[in-house]
C-alpha cells in the first residue's frame, strides 16, 4: 500500500494546517459567536439581530485572536 499525500484545505494556494494560529483562531471566533449570538437572542428575541451580533462577534473575534497569537 502506497502512502497517500495528505489532502488539505487549501486557502489561496496554501494549505490552512501550516497556518500558525489558524485553528484555535477559528474554534474561539466560532464559539465566541455562537455564544454571543445566543445570549442576544435570548434576550432580544430578535433573529436578524442576534445573526448580526453573532457574525461580527465571530469575525472580530477571529481576527484579534489571530493579531494577537501571530
Amino acid at each position: 500500500m502506497e502512502d497517500e499525500p495528505k489532502k488539505g484545505l487549501s486557502l489561496f494556494g496554501r494549505d490552512v494546517s501550516e497556518i500558525p494560529c489558524f485553528r484555535n483562531s477559528f474554534l474561539y471566533g466560532i464559539g465566541g459567536g455562537i455564544g454571543a449570538g445566543l445570549i442576544t437572542f435570548l434576550g432580544t428575541s430578535r433573529t436578524t439581530f442576534s445573526t448580526h451580533v453573532g457574525f461580527g462577534t465571530f469575525f472580530v473575534g477571529t481576527l484579534v485572536y489571530w493579531s494577537w497569537c501571530r
